[in-house]
């Protein structure tokens, strides 16, 4: 992301399953970007189970779902969260229809006219595993970090959602999160390799 005659303002966080701590790694953006002194904006648009809203309680707030329906304006539902440092849109009121909202012009205007605003946009989508949603997100946004569990999510769940995704083309990179690092070094460029004949990953079909 490091494109000086084209840097990244849009960037979409996302994951090939549940669970993979996406939404812990878009606020931990947001803060370090916001801490860099850029004017950051979050968008929780994973109107399906939108947990940094959550996180704030922020539920019954108005939000993105609320400013594509017109029943709000964006300043009005965009807040500032002092401790981090930057703003953010909740998801806003539930919605049975969240990919036609996701992806549709009003969504994509209004992404360009906050490009304008902010420095950075991060935004929050859902698991591109169980859902269309991140792939919709993905046709206005810049870059997108994919994140995956380190020695739990399988290779062969994470490759479609690369190819899904639009292949290399828009991803900036793979975040592993909850990586231990004490196995890492133990086993070294072996670990992956270890790991795919545990019980980790025998557990994950299971669960």
């Amino acid at each position: 992301m490091t494109d000086v005659d084209h840097p990244a303002k849009v960037i979409q966080i996302t994951s090939a399953v549940p669970g993979e701590g996406k939404t812990t790694m878009a606020l931990s953006l947001a803060a370090s970007a916001a801490s860099a002194r850029h004017k950051v904006l979050l968008i929780d648009a994973d109107l399906r189970h939108p947990s940094a809203t959550r996180l704030f309680d922020w539920q019954k707030e108005v939000g993105l779902v609320d400013v594509l329906l017109g029943e709000t304006d964006v300043e009005a539902a965009t807040k500032f969260h002092e401790k981090g440092g930057y703003w953010m849109l909740p998801a806003g009121s539930k919605t049975q229809s969240p990919t036609d909202l996701l992806g549709s012009e009003r969504m994509k205007s209004l992404i360009a006219d906050l490009k304008n605003t902010y420095d950075l946009i991060f935004i929050d989508t859902p698991p591109a595993g169980p859902v269309v949603d991140p792939v919709v997100v993905s046709h206005f946004t810049d870059k997108i970090v994919l994140v995956v569990r380190w020695a739990a999510t399988a290779r062969e769940l994470v490759r479609p959602v690369v190819e899904q995704l639009g292949g290399h083309k828009n991803i900036a990179g793979v975040a592993f999160n909850r990586v231990n690092v004490r196995q890492a070094q133990k086993y070294g460029k072996y670990a992956y390799s270890y790991y795919y004949g545990s019980r980790y990953y025998k557990n994950y079909y299971s669960s």
